[in-house]
């Protein structure tokens, strides 16, 4: 298990860590990290000028410039000791993506809440909406981060699509869904397995099955509204919900990437993916008991 970093989140960023040579720069002030050959007690402050005889590491609050407000906030579904659950909107981004790091949820969820600790146990794209489960707690955080690695959660997601799928030419199957999401012998639910690869240098993801395609698998089917899907993604691949409409030919609208379009600036609103995540749920660790958590987003379907 990785080392807890001794110091807390500052404006709900975290300290970054660096490895020194020959001696402690004038600026930032850095911090001892944990190291079994370092002469300096973890956590205590460098001093500025200081000869090293060895590589050191160290942390340091990363200079984060200020950032346009991207003007949509999250609503809190669900708080308690270990556990917070976000309902993210269209264009936040879940975690830093090295162009925006203050105007981020898990930045937002750590100052609002006063709680530096707080770490999304995954993540949604900047532009899809919807529910995102948080760890609150780094005592239990391995507990819940373990039914996410062994695909325990179930996740379901609504897309508004421009047109409606050519189904004679899908390559799912029809499939009984799984026990586990409480409908036995529902075959309304298509399954998918189709290979994805992400793109050198591109934001896109391509679906086929060459060298270094990963095998994906979504479970799809139509929702009540016209020209709407729910997706289960039981894998967790790039762009994959996105990928797959597209590539049955039913992208999603206000889709920037699938199929191809103009690369749009982070900071144009107009048009937001409709895509969302609408409920999470899974058996918690810690209780035992079944545990589900809904959005209260809604789509623009006119």
């Amino acid at each position: 298990m990785a080392k807890r970093c001794p110091l807390p989140a500052l404006d709900g960023i975290s300290p970054q860590k660096c490895v020194l040579y020959d001696q402690v720069p004038d600026s930032p002030q850095l911090w001892a990290a944990a190291a079994g050959d370092s002469p300096f007690p973890e956590g205590t402050p460098l001093p500025p000028g200081q000869v090293l005889e060895r590589p050191t590491p160290a942390w340091f609050y990363p200079d984060v410039p200020p950032e346009p407000p991207i003007p949509f906030d999250y609503e809190i579904l669900h708080h308690d000791d270990h556990l917070v659950i976000a309902d993210k909107p269209h264009f936040l981004p879940t975690t830093t993506n090295g162009r925006i790091i203050r105007e981020t949820l898990q930045t937002r969820l750590r100052v609002d809440l006063d709680n530096g600790d707080i770490v999304p146990l995954h993540r949604l794209d900047r532009l899809t909406a919807g529910v995102v489960v948080c760890s609150a707690n780094p005592d239990t955080r391995a507990a819940y981060q373990r039914l996410f690695a062994e695909r325990a959660v179930t996740k379901t997601y609504v897309a508004a699509v421009v047109c409606r799928p050519n189904h004679p030419t899908w390559p799912g199957e029809l499939a009984p869904a799984p026990a586990e999401w409480g409908s036995v012998g529902d075959h309304t639910w298509r399954r998918f397995r189709v290979g994805m690869k992400k793109k050198r240098g591109s934001r896109a993801v391509d679906v086929g099955s060459g060298p270094g395609h990963s095998r994906t698998e979504t479970w799809l089917r139509p929702s009540s509204e016209p020209l709407t899907y729910q997706l289960r993604p039981v894998t967790g691949h790039t762009h994959q919900l996105r990928a797959l409409l597209n590539h049955l030919g039913a992208p999603i609208r206000g889709d920037d990437t699938y199929p191809s379009q103009p690369p749009r600036s982070l900071y144009d609103f107009r048009t937001p993916l409709q895509l969302r995540a609408s409920t999470v749920s899974f058996t918690d660790p810690l209780t035992g008991t079944r545990r589900e958590f809904q959005s209260r987003k809604r789509l623009a379907l006119d």
